[in-house]
């Protein structure tokens, strides 16, 4: 394995569970973590638990730089690519005169594709704050309140369940708005005839979930009845086709081809992994080259 440059926080909380602000691996002939003065006690910490890489703390002082060079064993460094900066590039590029920076492969990426059973009990359970919230943010649909009403009392409920924060701001979409993928939530009340859609996510001990559901405010007509069972049908579709070693554009393909004529007016991507983040490998998209596993 080649020396390379961690410095995505999520890398960091993924490898040795650090969530500073401040603070950057360098894996070579050992894993070297660096941070400053104020996260010596938790890095400290840290460094005696059984992270998932084992490391040894460094702090941040004038010899970091001699550090790092000596732990490389060769001119090379990896960085990713993905999270530098251009200017942070250049940044290191000056420190380490001599050393080639190159871009990575993702590795770190490619380790969170697959989650262990800590980790799914961890999505399980912000799934489950995420279901309980939505249910009694149901009782609130009343005629009057607003998106933005609603989408506090989310932040709030979940809150009182047990999350520790949001995985992204909710979107609350009454009438039009539930046309809009990301919708920015406003003061607009809900009114009956109203097609609602609700997208949240709750974080828990660093998780993610993620999930949109929609209702109808009354009677839905004929036509919002035909497209949300087409939308549903299509869905299931393509959870279906989900299994080990197809390829993720097979995925997307079958929800799309399930909506007939209406596929044109799908033009988001299927699906996506989640974890740390709320966007992760893979990607259930015609456009992706990746293969699903186990």
């Amino acid at each position: 394995m080649r020396p390379e440059l961690i410095t995505d926080p999520k890398s960091l909380e993924y490898l040795i569970g650090f969530t500073g602000s401040h603070g950057f691996m360098v894996l070579g002939k050992k894993n070297l973590f660096f941070t400053d003065f104020r996260y010596r006690g938790i890095a400290k910490e840290l460094e005696r638990n059984k992270t998932r890489l084992p490391f040894k703390f460094m702090e941040l002082d004038e010899k970091t730089i001699e550090h790092i060079q000596k732990n490389l064993g060769k001119k090379e460094l990896a960085f990713e690519a993905n999270h530098l900066t251009v200017a942070a590039l250049n940044s290191w590029k000056k420190k380490l005169k001599g050393t080639r920076l190159v871009p990575g492969k993702n590795s770190v990426e490619e380790m969170r594709l697959f989650k262990d059973k800590n980790e799914i009990a961890l999505l399980k359970k912000s799934q489950k704050i995420n279901e309980e919230t939505l249910y009694r943010t149901k009782k609130l649909f009343k005629k009057g309140v607003t998106e933005l009403e609603l989408a506090w009392k989310i932040k709030t409920i979940g809150h009182d369940l047990g999350a520790e924060d949001i995985s992204f701001e909710p979107i609350v979409a009454f009438g039009p708005h539930s046309a809009i993928p990301h919708h920015h939530n406003t003061n607009t009340k809900l009114k009956s005839g109203d097609t609602l859609l609700v997208d949240m996510g709750m974080k828990y001990k660093g998780y993610c979930s993620d999930m949109t559901r929609t209702f109808f405010f009354g009677k839905p007509s004929a036509e919002q009845r035909k497209i949300y069972e087409l939308v549903l049908a299509a869905q299931e579709a393509g959870i279906k086709k989900i299994k080990a070693g197809i390829a993720a554009k097979k995925v997307d393909e079958a929800a799309r081809k399930a909506l007939g004529k209406y596929e044109k007016y799908f033009k988001h991507s299927l699906g996506h992994g989640i974890g740390l983040e709320v966007h992760e490998m893979p990607s259930l998209s015609g456009r992706s080259k990746e293969i699903l596993k186990e």
